[in-house]
């Protein structure tokens, strides 16, 4: 570069003005008009004639070349100049504007466009041989401090050996500084002018010069309000970095991932010694692994650091009472209660504490402290009553049981301690009565009927207990006694329509549809408007069918009666609306979807008659929600719903979400609806920084959900429990979201985006679903492989033949379909030695309904089911996978695929068949299959689906190579990551167009 040249024509634009264009750049001003591009033509005109000085083989490159403005100007005339524009925002569309910019000045062949980093750039630019260098270097790019610095000096080894560097922005106090310290490192560069009427500054590079600056020339070059930014920037890392360590130690403490959660708080105590929460948090996670000891050594050291918390004084109580030193454990609470009035743990805990100590009198008076400070506190008056029971006051203590009832109605440790005070007053009916609700509500049903019993001996029983007592029988599948219950009830309280309405439910849980239909009929006889017959009349379905004939009979009954339902129901009364109301609350369109067909506009049209009813009764509940802004250092709240934070296929499938979140990024909020609880309940409230149990109260999840002010609410099994479907008719959160827990369209214009699986939706997938289709990476879900453990059963364990060829269909009955059967005769026939292992019902009409079935398909062919058909019973999680283990071949149904029951076979060494249906539904298998990369056992039809599973029972080499694949491949199937950065990827971009769109309205 000849930057001598350049030099003296420098002189000219020192006072430029921009508002009156010299005549040699008003060319350079319609370049810009014609782009519609901002800019200054005396730039343009400018970087021009340095394009003009540059030398053989050196070339022009930018960094930051936006619509091309300065890039077309420089080359303007100049044929034979070669550039590089290097920019890394160029999307799609972007750069196809550039490329025709380019085009349309003739400058396409003159310019390489590399949509990329500029790190990038220059890396790949190092490992290519190039022998022309850069003679003119443009920095348009990124203004912070370490992306101007790093884009002069990435470029130094490709300058030529006299160059010219141009950088934008100089007026910025930052450019200022970077090019200040780059002179500083690089005794080869100088300032040749910096034109602040241009906002440019330009550096000459000459290889062969060296010069060293003063201290003085240092100093003036020196920027103090940058250079205290960078300070501080530092400092605010340091803090950050901290609190990251901090929160990722509180993190791994929630999870019980104690070991790794001590090393973190240590690192905190290395580099904050004096931190009295980070010294507390430790010492309660000795408390956890009951290293009681140095628990104590670490609460004492946050108490001599900061005594000024209660929360402190408190943990410091549950030490000292785990170390049996009652006397100062009270105090310690005392101290807590002191500091802060309303800390009702430590009341309860005090209160617990004196009761142990035999101090009564005292205990009850913590407990009525404690109910003053807060009225509404449920364990208060629990223990309130627990002490009056202690001290012989059992009319006080059946009072507080029965108002502790009224804040949490139906809780069985209440109901118990219930029982007991009746049984002390030798009131043994309400006793066992209120013993017998215990054990229901806590799902033992077999203790619950004992109680009951007795109670019936004493007394006869009411509304309440009529309906509990069938809801036990029918439990425990005593299928007539519960019926028997029932009639019962309806001849003692002939005017009380809720036990017609326990009728049909009874006979729809043993499948007995159309005797549902007829009872319901019965009812309306005589309650007339009473919904939730009239649902039971109009869309009962069966759980299992007979023919395909009897499918298509119910569909088309169904689909009338919808339309009937719909224009009947009234909502003018507030009577109406709860009626309607409870219709809607006791049902579920479930088995709909088992039929095999598209159903979005009969799940469109329930919705909106779900709708209709809801908004009548919570018309607040309806309306849009403003996306609350997320300030900074802020995470987005996402809101996970379900039924089943339980042993749950559903909690199966989706707990990776949670495991997996970006926790720094998310914040995230559970709300389980189910009444049980488990291990698998622990794990969604470990990995939750919020988690709301709230069982069978729609209206305060309702009211939880919008306090906690979402952003995003992802129901997770929308159609299998009718309070989600309730909840999916609502607008809680600004934007709602489901997904395949239940995998079908929820049908509700209140949720906006169906959450799916890009390897599982056909082509014309959208037209499936009512809401927005967002297709995940794989599977969608980072499913945790099972523990395959050791195989301690054999076949004769579950009734099969050693020298079977054995296959697995072990789907819930329902979703196997009459006109599918004849596929298992169809291989019995061609392999005699084959043997079928399918899992009951746990309801032994439908079981043998099934059973019937096999049985008649077998017959046409002429074979015997019972040679070649198991159906065992239920089993537990080991021995459902030693069942797969003594397994050969895992058989898929078609219409509604295996998602979980796969990806537990796959583990365990089974091959597995598939036939894709139209439906996401029937293709979780094969995008199962389709992730791991072993194919060949997707089918296309029944006739190859047949022809697979009995080669894979007839070719033993080839099965085996099947599945040595498939295991070698475990690592494409399970625990995905991918499908979790595109999950946070979609809640972040969603959330961010709405807010964008609140803030341009």
């Amino acid at each position: 570069m000849e930057y001598e040249r350049l030099r003296e024509s420098l002189l000219e634009y020192e006072d430029w003005d921009d508002a009156a264009p010299k005549a040699q750049a008003e060319q350079f001003q319609a370049l810009l008009d014609q782009l519609n591009a901002p800019g200054t033509p005396a730039v343009l005109h400018l970087l021009n004639q340095a394009v003009q000085c540059l030398e053989e083989g050196e070339v022009y490159c930018e960094v930051g070349c936006g619509q091309g403005e300065t890039l077309i100007g420089a080359l303007l005339g100049q044929p034979e100049r070669f550039a590089y524009a290097v920019e890394q925002s160029l999307d799609a569309e972007r750069l196809a504007q550039l490329e025709e910019n380019l085009h349309t000045f003739g400058l396409s062949e003159q310019v390489v466009v590399c949509a990329q980093e500029c790190e990038a750039f220059f890396a790949e630019l190092g490992e290519t041989e190039v022998e022309d260098k850069i003679g003119l270097y443009v920095y348009r790019g990124e203004r912070d401090y370490r992306s101007q610095l790093l884009g002069l000096l990435l470029v130094r080894p490709h300058l030529a050996a006299r160059a010219v560097l141009v950088v934008a922005g100089s007026y910025d106090e930052t450019v200022q500084q970077a090019c200040s310290d780059f002179l500083a490192t690089q005794p080869q560069c100088r300032p040749i002018a910096n034109l602040p009427a241009l906002g440019i500054q330009l550096l000459a590079w000459d290889a062969n010069s060296t010069y060293h600056y003063g201290w003085n020339e240092l100093q003036a070059m020196h920027k103090p309000s940058v250079i205290r930014s960078l300070r501080e920037l530092r400092a605010e890392q340091e803090k950050n970095s901290l609190e990251t360590l901090q929160v990722a130690a509180l993190a791994l403490h929630h999870q019980g991932r104690l070991t790794e959660a001590e090393q973190r708080y240590r690192q905190v105590l290395l580099r904050r010694t004096n931190d009295p929460l980070t010294w507390m948090n430790l010492g309660m996670l000795y408390y956890m692994k009951e290293q009681y000891g140095d628990a104590l050594k670490a609460l004492v050291k946050s108490r001599s650091l900061d005594s000024s918390r209660a929360v402190l004084h408190y943990n410091f109580g549950l030490v000292l009472e785990k170390i049996n030193e009652p006397a100062q454990a009270a105090s310690a609470y005392e101290q807590a209660i002191l500091l802060d009035p309303n800390y009702i743990d430590a009341y309860n805990n005090l209160g617990n504490l004196l009761t142990q100590l035999g101090s009564l009198e005292q205990a009850e008076a913590v407990c009525r402290r404690a109910i003053e400070a807060n009225p509404s506190h449920f364990g208060s008056y629990l223990n309130l009553g627990n002490t009056l029971m202690r001290r012989g006051d059992l009319e006080g203590a059946i009072a507080i049981y029965w108002q502790t009832l009224k804040l949490k109605p139906r809780t069985p440790i209440v109901l118990y301690n219930l029982g007991l005070a009746y049984e002390a007053k030798q009131d043994y009916a309400r006793a066992y009565l209120n013993f017998g609700y215990s054990f229901y509500r806590c799902g033992d049903y077999e203790k619950a009927l004992e109680q009951y019993r007795k109670y019936l001996e004493l007394e006869s029983g009411d509304e309440n207990f009529y309906g509990a007592l069938i809801t036990c029988l029918t439990e425990l599948n005593r299928e007539e006694e519960a019926l028997q219950a029932v009639q019962e009830a309806m001849n003692l309280y002939p005017n009380d329509a809720e036990f017609h309405t326990q009728l049909t439910w009874v006979l729809g849980v043993f499948g007995r549809a159309q005797e549902v239909i007829a009872a319901a009929e019965n009812g309306l006889r005589l309650f007339p408007n009473n919904i939730v017959l009239q649902i039971r009349e109009k869309l009962t379905l069966p759980i299992l069918y007979d023919s395909q004939e009897e499918i298509q009979a119910y569909r088309q009954q169904f689909v009338q009666g919808l339309e009937t339902l719909v224009e009947q129901v009234s909502l003018q009364t507030p009577e109406e609306r709860q009626n309607a109301l409870a219709g809607v609350n006791q049902h579920v369109n479930f088995y709909l979807q088992y039929q095999g067909y598209n159903d979005l506009e009969l799940q469109i049209q329930y919705a909106q008659f779900v709708q209709r009813i809801m908004a009548a009764s919570y018309p607040d509940w309806v309306k849009p929600r403003a996306m609350p802004v997320v300030k900074p250092g802020e995470k987005i709240r996402i809101g996970y719903v379900s039924s089943h934070f339980r042993r749950h296929t559903v909690a199966k499938l989706m707990l990776g979400w949670l495991v997996e979140h970006t926790k720094q990024d998310f914040e995230i909020y559970c709300y389980y609806l189910g009444s049980k609880v488990d291990e698998m309940t622990q794990q969604f409230r470990l990995h939750s920084d919020f988690y709301r149990h709230i069982p069978e109260n729609l209206e305060a999840v309702c009211e939880q959900i919008l306090a906690d002010q979402l952003h995003i609410l992802v129901s997770l099994d929308i159609g299998m429990f009718p309070p989600a479907t309730q909840l999916a008719s609502l607008r809680l959160a600004p934007i709602q979201c489901t997904t395949w827990g239940h995998p079908i369209t929820s049908g509700s214009s209140a949720i906006d985006y169906f959450l799916s699986s890009d390897l599982m939706e056909p082509e014309n997938a959208q037209e499936h679903y009512s809401e927005k289709l967002v297709g995940l990476r794989n599977i969608g879900i980072s499913y945790r492989k099972p523990n395959v453990l050791e195989l301690t059963k054999t076949r004769a364990d579950f009734k099969l033949r050693s020298d079977a060829i054995v296959y697995l269909s072990c789907q819930s009955l329902f979703k196997y379909l009459p006109q599918y059967d004849f596929v298992f005769t169809e291989i019995a026939r061609r392999l005699p030695q084959a043997q079928f292992a399918f899992l009951s019902n746990p309801k032994v009409r439908i079981t043998e309904q099934f059973k019937q079935r096999l049985k008649r398909a077998f017959a046409t062919a002429g074979l015997d089911s019972a040679e070649y058909c198991v159906v065992l019973p239920q089993q537990d999680q080991r021995s459902y996978l030693e069942l797969n283990l003594v397994s050969d071949v895992f058989l898929d149904t078609f219409g509604w695929s295996g998602g979980n029951t796969t990806l537990e076979a796959i583990p365990c060494g089974l091959p597995v068949v598939t036939c894709p249906s139209e439906f996401m539904r029937g293709r979780h298998t094969y995008g199962i299959l389709r992730a791991l990369g072993v194919t060949e056992t997707i089918a296309q039809n029944e006739s190859e689906y047949i022809e697979i599973a009995v080669r894979l029972g007839t070719e033993p080499t080839w099965r085996h190579e099947v599945v040595q694949r498939m295991q070698s491949r475990l690592g494409n199937l399970y625990e995905d990551k991918t499908c979790i950065e595109a999950l946070e990827a979609f809640y972040q971009k969603v959330v961010h167009e709405r807010l964008v769109d609140s803030a341009t309205k």
